[in-house]
Formats: structure tokens, sequence, C-alpha cells
């Protein structure tokens, strides 16, 4: 008797722990639905990119999201020839889908001839808040409001610097911000794996492929070779570039000339447009050190007038670093001044009581449009 209830007892045990795995099973799954639907997507392509001189190459990997979507980043050889932070053509994956929260990939960084590794999670719910918020588009009809329409980013963009370093941007036609910085490690491929490859993947891997691919004058031009020359690699150099003070521009035109737009391109990678309220109001933000500064105005006739400079990077930063070097806090204007004739423009870092020239090594041009307004 006491052994047929001791049997009873077991299975009574047993069922209650089989209805409790069953019921923990269902209650996850339901629970991974309901995040799976919970996930924001929106229309984007991945686009990549490195600093010029140090080209790279993805050999496995990519941009993976909650709901198991997976985009490769394999795109070939880039160059950087569009400067860092630009996305260049884009990839493949342009479509409505999962904003991504994880970056898994291998690629080989040609400069230091060795392969690097990330995996690591990206912040999802920064580019979320990115992407429902958008911005404004000069190059957008204004709305029955007589408000420009919203535009919203188009591209997510990761950059890979040497050292491992790793950067990911949202990327629109007005606007480009920074989501995060992570670091990737050096690992070695097994030769058995490389060996299996197809012609195309193993040929990155080849002993001279790093020499023949920075002896290309296609990916790395002969005068960004000639300055690297002898030089070691600036590791750090591009975190540097993120430092980001309170700063705007100002604007000072003669004969009641009046600035209509401005974008202002970071050496971070980040580039914004100021334009009708925004430029109106023209408040003091956290930006990093611009690198080029795009402008137009008109004088009181009505006469349209356009121009850009790019800054010398070690003078602009030896400048900030002067205005900077005893009040970190401070707000800081750079003006740029456009001379009576409209032919010309200077730029003064102006800020903590002090005033810096930015314009003796930069370049300025200017011209004028063909239409007035």
């Amino acid at each position: 008797m006491k052994h047929l209830l001791f049997i009873l007892l077991i299975t009574q045990l047993s069922s209650c722990q089989n209805k409790k795995a069953q019921k923990e099973k269902i209650e996850a799954t339901q629970t991974k639905e309901m995040q799976t639907t919970q996930i924001e997507k929106f229309r984007w392509q991945d686009g990549s990119t490195c600093p010029i001189g140090y080209p790279i190459e993805v050999y496995r990997g990519g941009f993976e999201s909650a709901d198991g979507g997976y985009v490769d980043l394999q795109a070939g050889t880039d160059s950087g020839e569009g400067g860092w932070g630009d996305p260049g053509t884009g990839g493949m994956s342009d479509g409505i889908k999962a904003v991504p929260n994880r970056l898994h990939v291998q690629w080989v960084a040609y400069a230091e001839d060795c392969v690097y590794e990330i995996d690591t999670e990206i912040d999802y719910e920064k580019m979320v808040h990115y992407f429902k918020e958008g911005y404004q588009e000069s190059l957008v009809f204004l709305n029955k409001n007589g408000k420009y329409e919203k535009e919203t980013y188009t591209s997510i963009v990761v950059g890979y610097a040497p050292g491992g370093a790793v950067y990911i941007w949202l990327h629109g036609s007005g606007k480009q911000v920074e989501i995060g910085r992570y670091q990737g490690k050096k690992v070695i491929i097994p030769q058995e794996e490389i060996d299996k490859l197809d012609g195309f993947e193993k040929l990155m891997h080849q002993k001279n492929e790093a020499a023949r691919i920075m002896n290309n004058p296609q990916i790395v031009p002969p005068e960004v070779r000639e300055a690297n020359k002898n030089k070691p690699i600036p590791f750090g150099l591009w975190d540097t570039y993120r430092q980001k003070y309170s700063w705007r521009p100002t604007f000072v035109i003669q004969n009641e000339g009046t600035m209509f737009i401005t974008r202002m391109d970071m050496f971070n990678g980040e580039f914004e447009q100021l334009f009708d309220q925004s430029l109106i109001k023209n408040e003091f933000s956290k930006r990093a050190i611009p690198k080029k500064i795009n402008f137009g105005w008109r004088d009181k006739t009505g006469q349209n007038y356009g121009g850009s400079i790019w800054f010398d990077e070690k003078e602009i930063f030896d400048a900030f670093t002067e205005i900077y070097k005893d009040n970190y806090q401070g707000e800081t204007e750079i003006e740029l001044r456009v001379n009576r004739t409209n032919t010309f423009v200077t730029a003064w870092l102006k800020g903590n009581g002090k005033e810096v020239g930015v314009n003796l090594k930069a370049k300025v041009e200017v011209f004028k449009s063909r239409k007035k307004y």
C-alpha cells in the first residue's frame, strides 16, 4: 500500500512539473512573440566608412536584430574616399526592417595587416529615438502650415578605425548623428578555414594582399600614402574627434545682407543644417569641432551667394584648446565675417574672453548665384 501511494505521489509530482515546464515554455514563447512584435522597423540601408589611407574589408558578419533579422555587411574593399563618416554608395539591404540591436563583424585592417572582430550589443533605443524624431530638411517642401516637412534617417553607418575602434552613425540627407563607439579585438583566422574559402574571400587573407592594397593608387591615393610614409599609425586619433564643446556659428554680413542657410560637417563624422527657424534661434549646442562649414547668404537686392570654408585640422584644434584651456564649460562662437564685396570670408573663434583666428591655413571658396530671390 505504501509502495502504491509513493508511486501515485511521484506521478502527481511529475505531472505537476511537466505542466509547470509546459506553462513556462508557453509564457516564454508568448513573451518572445510580444518582444518581436514590439521591435521597431524603419526603411534603412547599411553603409560603411574608414579613414582614407586605412582601408578595410569586411570578411564576415553584420547587423543582428531581436526578431532574428540579419544584414550582411560584406561590401568589398572600403577606401574611405568619401571621408570619415561618409556612407559611400551604401549596402544592398535597402528596405523596411528591424532596427538592429547587435553588431558581429570580422574585418581585415589592411594598414595593420591583421583581422579584427567585434561582437557587441549596440544602442537600439538611441537609434529608435532618432529614427522617430527625424529632422527638418531644407530641401523638402513646406507643408500646408508653412513648416518644413520632417525627414528621417536612411542609413546605419559603421566606421572602422585603426586599432579596432568601431563607430556607428545614423545618416540622412540633412543630418548625421553618432550612436556610439565600440571596441573590437584582434583575431587569427584558422588556416583550415582560409583553405576552404573561394578565390575572392581567400585573397584577402593572402600574405602579400595587404601590401598590394596599400600600394593600389585607386584605394590609397599617392599623396595620402606619401603623407603617411614612415609615420606611425595614429591610434586613438578618431576618438579625439569625438570631444564636444558648446558652440554655434555666427555671421557678420556687410550692407544689410542676411544668412539663410548653413551646414556644419564635424571631424567626428556628424553633420547638421541650420535654416529657417533653427537658424533664427541659432542655439548653442554640444558639437564636435567643425571640419567644414557651408553657408548661403543674400544681399539687400536679393542676390544670392554661397561659400565654404575647410578648416586646417591643427589650426582649429589648437584654437579650441586655447579657448577652453581655462574653462571647459564656456560657450563659443565661430564667427564668419563676409567682406563688403561678398568675395571672401574670414573665421574667428570667440569665447571665454578670447578671440582666435582660424582662417590663416583654411581653404575658402565663395561664389555668386545666377539667380536673385
